[in-house]
């Protein structure tokens, strides 16, 4: 990946970042030697690089186990050092003249503030007087691959175990970062814990990690996430009767996986704007979502149809058992609507109760009224269903043919070929910032039943069929 010029007069240089085995590490191309690569200035996950103005040391910024570090790397003497910064996250580094670094740094408890090594004062960012309502854990639960990294929020003073929304990340290629976020906020502060889980599949732990799919595409993601939620309960940090999926885009796609194959699980779901039928969604997404897909399935549909249908969300729609928010966009050309339409129609064939809203936007086109509208809606749905809601067991699931594959036990409907999308996968999952608690003032704009759509009329809004 290529990572800038060299900004000093005289030689000429570009520099990049190089993966190679099992890690990745600088390197400079010139004219006159061609690529050479920095072995002493390896790292074990992800990395960028920034030339410092002089041109003679780079600025590193790493990611690793959802945190960000610093570090400089001068080139003539071949050494490597650590910049100090506060734990928690580094969403941008830049180096100045004469060595000093401002960089934009935030937590989950604290919202981005720019920072200078020098202790140079800097703009102060909107919002930095915020207070987070709740406390933070960390969690690693042993998996077949490594241990699972959570991180963990919950309300203050909770008297008994609180109701858990496990906030699913976009990606596959991205993770969950001690970073603060809206929409765990607004959770918390409405009495709900939530976990970012930072599955297989997720960057910021390794190529190996990054590249781990061995149950199959979404299958492994959805097993280190049910992992997660037993051990959460076993240890008595959240309620494994009232615990709900929310996610965007890829993670909205593994919610929806997860409520079908695991529905004895999960008491809710929100999914925004999701991978719901593989099939459909390959065959009508963007040409550089087909290509991924073809990569993390082996080929396309008709080349692995068994893989799709094994791995969409469609193929277990009559299994889903918990109530389900589905907030899909009339323009996305990432998950596109026809897809997820077809997923809404065999909700309602099966009987599954759920939700469907509407926006007149695109995957990722939202304007600040967009976002509230979901936030609102999706944690008033999610306050009925796990806090005000009494508890009962889920009723069993239909019996399909089982198939078991590693720790999770993987259900399909024996002869199923549905129609299947793509997981896409390059989407923050918050739907919102929204510092406040959103159930205060909201309207309604749904009732309770089973398959109600509602479109919201933002500008330039087409009509939606409803499902």
């Amino acid at each position: 990946m290529a990572a800038g010029l060299r900004p000093a007069p005289g030689l000429r240089a570009l520099l990049l970042v190089h993966e190679r085995d099992g890690g990745y590490l600088p390197a400079v191309w010139r004219p006159e030697q061609g690529l050479v690569t920095l072995p002493w200035c390896a790292f074990d996950t992800e990395i960028s690089a920034r030339w410092f103005p002089d041109g003679r040391q780079l600025l590193i910024r790493r990611e690793r186990h959802g945190r960000g570090t610093l570090h400089l790397a001068d080139l003539a003497t071949r050494t490597l050092t650590t910049v100090p910064t506060p734990s928690g996250s580094l969403l941008d580094a830049t180096a100045q003249p004469g060595g000093e670094v401002h960089y934009l740094w935030t937590s989950t408890s604290r919202p981005a503030e720019a920072r200078s090594t020098a202790g140079t004062a800097l703009p102060p960012m909107p919002g930095a007087e915020i207070r987070f309502p709740g406390t933070r854990r960390e969690l690693w639960t042993p998996g077949p691959d490594g241990p699972v990294h959570t991180l963990l929020a919950l309300p203050q003073d909770a008297p008994v175990p609180p109701p858990c929304v496990f906030l699913v990340h976009g990606g596959p290629a991205d993770h969950d970062r001690d970073a603060y976020d809206g929409t765990v906020h607004s959770l918390v502060a409405s009495g709900f814990a939530v976990a970012r889980v930072n599955y297989r599949g997720s960057t910021g732990y390794g190529p190996a990690w990054r590249d781990a799919t061995g149950q199959g595409v979404g299958l492994t993601q959805i097993a280190d996430l049910a992992s997660v939620r037993a051990d959460l309960t076993g240890r008595g940090w959240i309620d494994g009767g009232a615990t709900a999926l929310w996610g965007s885009s890829w993670g909205g796609y593994l919610t929806l996986l997860a409520l079908g194959v695991q529905p004895e699980l999960w008491q809710a779901g929100v999914a925004v704007k999701p991978v719901a039928d593989s099939v459909a969604a390959f065959r009508s997404t963007t040409p550089a979502l087909r290509a991924l897909d073809q990569r993390l399935f082996g080929g396309t549909p008709e080349q692995v149809p068994e893989r799709y249908a094994r791995s969409s969300p469609v193929s277990y729609a009559a299994r889903v058992r918990a109530p389900l928010l589905v907030v899909a966009a009339l323009h996305d050309l990432k998950c596109p609507p026809e897809q997820v339409r077809s997923y809404l129609r065999a909700l309602t064939s099966a009987n599954v109760p759920h939700q469907a809203m509407w926006l007149a936007t695109g995957h990722d086109g939202y304007d600040g009224g967009d976002h509230v509208a979901v936030l609102r809606r999706a944690v008033t749905f999610l306050a009925r269903e796990l806090r005000d809601r009494p508890r009962t067991a889920p009723p069993a699931p239909p019996a399909f043919g089982r198939e078991t594959t590693g720790r999770t036990a993987c259900t399909a409907p024996v002869g199923h070929n549905p129609s299947a999308l793509p997981p896409e996968r390059r989407t923050d999952h918050a739907e919102g910032r929204h510092h406040n608690d959103p159930l205060a003032g909201d309207e309604e704009n749904r009732r309770p039943g089973i398959g109600i759509t509602v479109t919201i009329p933002f500008r330039n809004a087409e009509e939606a069929e409803e499902d």
